[in-house]
């Protein structure tokens, strides 16, 4: 169970986040759907522990794979070899040229990568590590058509395995399929009745 209660988040003098209380304790997929400025990437930073909150409790005793949206990686390195270290860290049987034919990453140094391949490279760090929840910021920025097919397709096989799925989204519209649990956030409040999901 990932849960957040009554937190308050500050940056500087501007609150991001005004008593704002979630509890994530079924497996699915929950969609935060908001604008820019909302306050939906504090929630996942806050659940992920990369931030602190100013009030409230945070209470994470889970295994979390945690996309931010924007990702550092170095730049000098191979795809190839990136990939290879990820598999070892995450002791994982799949073979690094399967998951770079699967999400059409080219064995370039990560630095000369579109900023499409960046964002699959990224996704494939998150997502082929084997956790219960994955916190997903902003994951189909800079996509192109296959890509967002092939990450709806690695979604619902998480899904399929009662993983838990929580993403920030601007629109909601290519997972309307899958009958997310939808959180509304605006300007830092849950723009919903119902707080526990």
């Amino acid at each position: 169970m990932l849960e957040i209660r009554n937190c308050d988040k500050y940056y500087k003098k501007i609150k991001a986040l005004n008593n704002v209380s979630i509890k994530f304790e079924n497996p699915g997929l929950y969609i935060l759907l908001g604008e820019n400025g909302s306050g939906k990437s504090t929630i996942l930073k806050l659940l992920a522990r990369v931030i602190y909150k100013n009030k409230g409790e945070v209470i994470n005793k889970e295994l979390i794979s945690y996309l931010p949206e924007k990702f550092s990686m170095p730049k000098l390195m191979k795809v190839k070899a990136y990939v290879d270290n990820l598999l070892r860290i995450f002791r994982s049987d799949k073979r690094t040229e399967d998951l770079l034919e699967l999400y059409l990453i080219p064995n370039k140094r990560i630095g000369e990568l579109s900023k499409g391949n960046l964002q699959k490279l990224a996704i494939l760090q998150a997502l082929e590590n084997d956790v219960n929840y994955y916190l997903l910021d902003e994951p189909i920025d800079g996509l192109d058509i296959y890509a967002k097919k092939l990450f709806k397709e690695i979604i619902i096989e998480l899904l399929s395995k009662n993983k838990t799925v929580i993403m920030s989204l601007h629109n909601k519209t290519i997972f309307n399929d899958l009958k997310p649990k939808v959180i509304k956030i605006k300007e830092g409040k849950l723009d919903v009745k119902k707080r526990k999901v």
